[in-house]
């Protein structure tokens, strides 16, 4: 018998989404377009920071105008964020952030998903340090945040199975292993991990593999924050990753048809194959950081 999970709903999505300070700030302190020109090349826009006042020209070169318009790189929320997160940092750091002036963000790239929304967005931030004038470095890739779960399932035992030798580990996690080209990697395992629209709670690819190869359904209500959300690589990337944990208790003949089913190769067309692994020996088998993160986190916690 599979264990029947219900996935979060639109309602609640939003207590799982990393970032919950920027959703805290009021309707009223979204950052806004005072001005904007147009030339041959470019529109620029100047948007105006509410909290500290500050100002920053937003530069969107026409060659890519056939792929964006305008309001829609404004209304993108991977930005929006990007831009209340700098807003609040001006004011968080006072004096120390004073001493960093981000002119303007000039628009280098876009991937449009096949939705026809905004997936991914590259722009470099012009940006110096008072009173040296030294360049800041400003590379960024928005994609906005996601999440990841730490699945475990534990090995539910009678006292006569206790007693005899079993080639049974007690816990286990579910992994995915899936191309990572940006890493190199044909095959590499990491935590299921799904991006967040602000519409759903842990879903996506991952969530619908787990569902269709084991059953298992995670709802809000099976997650246990570890981490509110991680930077993994903020030098040059906004993403910020929740870190959660999901453990379900489970009889070993029910471990042992999750095995089964995961023992296959991919099929035709598939990215993503699951695995269960010891937990013991998870963090010598994987480079994932969230993965290690989340292991070290939920070791914090149970002691």
């Amino acid at each position: 018998m599979y264990l029947r999970l219900s996935c979060a709903s639109p309602k609640t999505a939003a207590r799982i989404t990393p970032g919950s300070r920027y959703r805290a700030m009021s309707a009223n302190k979204q950052p806004a377009a005072t001005t904007t020109t147009t030339t041959t090349t470019t529109t620029t826009t100047r948007l105006s920071l509410p909290r500290s006042n500050k100002t920053i020209d937003l530069v969107f070169p026409s060659s890519l105008h056939d792929l964006a318009t305008l309001e829609q790189i404004q209304c993108f929320p991977p930005l929006t964020s990007w831009l209340r997160s700098l807003d609040s940092s001006y004011i968080d750091h006072g004096h120390q952030a004073d001493q960093i002036a981000v002119e303007k963000i000039t628009i280098q790239s876009i991937d449009v998903f096949k939705s026809g929304k905004i997936g991914f967005l590259k722009f470099h931030a012009t940006a110096y340090q008072r009173p040296s004038g030294t360049t800041v470095p400003g590379v960024v890739f928005l994609r906005g945040g996601s999440v990841a779960v730490l699945l475990i399932l534990r090995t539910k035992l009678d006292d006569e199975q206790k007693k005899r030798p079993s080639h049974l580990d007690p816990d286990y996690a579910v992994m995915c292993v899936q191309p990572r080209l940006a890493a190199g990697e044909l095959e590499l395992m990491e935590l299921p991990a799904g991006m967040v629209d602000g519409e759903s709670g842990f879903c996506g690819v991952a969530a619908r593999e787990i569902e269709e190869e084991t059953g298992i359904r995670i709802g809000q209500g099976d997650l246990v924050e570890l981490s509110p959300g991680v930077y993994p690589s903020p030098g040059a990337c906004d993403e910020l990753v929740g870190l959660y944990v999901c453990e379900k208790l489970v009889r070993p003949d029910e471990i042992e048809g999750i095995r089964g089913r995961l023992a296959g190769l991919r099929g035709d067309g598939e990215f993503i194959a699951l695995r269960l692994v010891p937990l013991r020996e998870l963090a010598a088998l994987t480079r994932d950081m969230k993965t290690l993160a989340a292991l070290h986190l939920w070791d914090l916690k149970n002691k």
